[in-house]
């Protein structure tokens, strides 16, 4: 098994958890230490790569045990009504669990979002989450996503057609993270920017400045921007919203994920989240590395 092999060559064991359901995302075993990436709940440290809810920090704030940057906790306080009770960093941070160094990376997907560089003994092994800059430090073994990892997903952002529709206009934004990164974008360009009240409470949580009326621009809810009225726009680079659409990705496109993999020298890649397409496997596998997603590993009832 794919597990069985890693562990050989590098160090540790990965895995998935199951019980009466599947746990989501992964688990690595070390010698003296677990992590539990993205996941629910576990025996270890759960570390929490930014604040989105498919990425479980919501099913940690009780968890002492949980490993989080300050603002993905913050965001994660607004979000569930709840403090966490983990242990929190600041991006840029070294740590160390048991006999292991980690190092932390800001992978600029969303406010607060966190790459984990476990080094041990055997290897280093970098945990990226959800990935928007591709420069990121070399390693060994490379856990990452592939939200975009199709080759029909090769797209620029187009942040100065934001800032240009901008005056009078309503943008259809996820509240968790693209609401926060546009609303900079506007008043560092001198725009003023409202918001519906989930998209504030994160914003000011986060100090980010928006005024209560008669601003520039409105951000809401995608599930909402369909009650307003006038010029409307969704903020995205998937392509299946009814809207006029403006590309801006919080992932890296097809193009960045390879480049990234490239840039990262690692001998071994395992994808743990999003949908890596049969091209991406095997361009990766033509760069000379060990490709592996979720389904090649060991399945534990732990």
């Amino acid at each position: 098994m794919s597990s069985l092999r890693i562990l050989e060559n590098f160090g540790f064991f990965p895995y998935i958890r199951k019980g009466k359901r599947l746990k989501p995302h992964i688990s690595l075993k070390f010698r003296n230490a677990t992590f539990h990436i993205d996941s629910l709940k576990g025996e270890g440290y759960n570390l929490i790569t930014h604040a989105h809810s498919d990425h479980y920090g919501q099913y940690n704030m009780e968890n002492r045990n949980a490993i989080a940057s300050i603002e993905t906790a913050k965001i994660l306080k607004v979000v569930t009504n709840k403090r966490f009770n983990g242990f929190t960093f600041k991006i840029g941070e070294k740590m160390i669990i048991e006999d292991l160094k980690i190092k932390t990376y800001d992978t600029k997907h969303i406010v607060g979002s966190s790459a984990f560089l476990i080094c041990n003994s055997d290897s280093k092994v970098l945990i990226t989450g959800d990935i928007k800059d591709w420069k990121i430090p070399k390693c060994d073994v490379l856990i990452t996503e592939a939200t975009y990892g199709s080759p029909e997903y090769v797209f620029e952002d187009e942040v100065e057609r934001i800032v240009k529709e901008a005056l009078n206009s309503t943008y259809g934004v996820y509240p968790v993270g693209k609401a926060q990164r546009v609303a900079e974008i506007l008043i560092k360009n001198g725009y003023s920017v409202c918001a519906n009240q989930k998209i504030s409470k994160i914003c000011r949580a986060l100090k980010i400045p928006l005024v209560n009326e008669n601003a520039d621009v409105n951000l809401t809810t995608i599930k909402n921007i369909w009650n307003c009225k006038g010029k409307r726009f969704v903020i995205t680079a998937q392509r299946f919203y009814r809207l006029p659409r403006i590309v801006l990705s919080d992932h890296l496109d097809y193009s960045g994920l390879l480049k990234m993999i490239e840039k990262s020298k690692a001998g071994c890649v395992l994808f743990y989240h999003g949908k890596p397409s049969e091209s991406l496997i095997n361009e990766v596998k033509n760069m000379g590395k060990e490709v592996y997603t979720l389904k090649d590993l060991e399945r534990l009832a732990i």
